[in-house]
């Protein structure tokens, strides 16, 4: 189901399906929320969660001018409120490249999440300080090949992140989803079925 919203003045759409606990996908840069339903996992997840697949203001089709110059933590801040506008309390949040690093801010801000999971997130180097104050479990997946956000930041997170654990992808590059569909399914699905639904 395609739902348009708005948050903050800002007009949002997102797909929503499914029954269950929340699950939240966010796409990388230029992207879009049908992305996770191309690649498999949105319909997977469906069977399991109450899934939503946000157009972050980043994306293609939800894009705003407000938000071209904005602080990473402003977008963090964004996503606190999208959620807690459609009342979706202590989701499992799943974001790549740019929203991997939003997913970074929004857990480090001590907000509320299940588990995260993160596909090549950027600036990992400049969340270094922060990055200790996260508290759930974390999942961090890396391309072999990604050369926008390099596999080697993977150390900063298994060093200051207590509950969490790092998997390069043979193969693939920044967009690792996409490049190799079916091994990050199912380093997504162990991951969350160590935490249960």
């Amino acid at each position: 189901m395609e739902v348009w919203m708005t948050v903050k003045g800002l007009r949002i759409r997102y797909l929503a399906e499914g029954n269950g606990s929340p699950f939240v996908l966010l796409h990388g840069m230029s992207f879009y929320a049908e992305v996770w339903r191309e690649m498999g996992l949105f319909d997977e997840l469906v069977r399991s969660y109450r899934v939503f697949a946000f157009d972050m203001p980043y994306g293609v089709k939800s894009r705003s001018d407000k938000f071209e110059a904005s602080s990473r933590s402003e977008y963090a801040e964004f996503l606190h409120e999208l959620l807690k506008t459609l009342k979706i309390d202590t989701p499992f949040l799943l974001g790549a490249s740019i929203s991997g690093e939003v997913t970074l801010r929004y857990l480090s801000m001590g907000y509320e999440a299940r588990a995260g999971i993160l596909a090549g997130p950027v600036n990992v180097q400049s969340l270094e300080p922060s990055l200790g104050k996260i508290s759930v479990p974390l999942l961090a997946i890396w391309g072999e090949t990604d050369d926008i956000s390099r596999p080697e930041n993977g150390r900063l997170i298994a060093t200051h992140v207590k509950n969490s654990s790092v998997h390069v992808i043979e193969g693939a590059g920044h967009a690792c989803y996409l490049d190799k569909p079916d091994e990050f399914k199912i380093l997504v699905r162990r991951f969350i079925e160590t935490i249960g639904a």
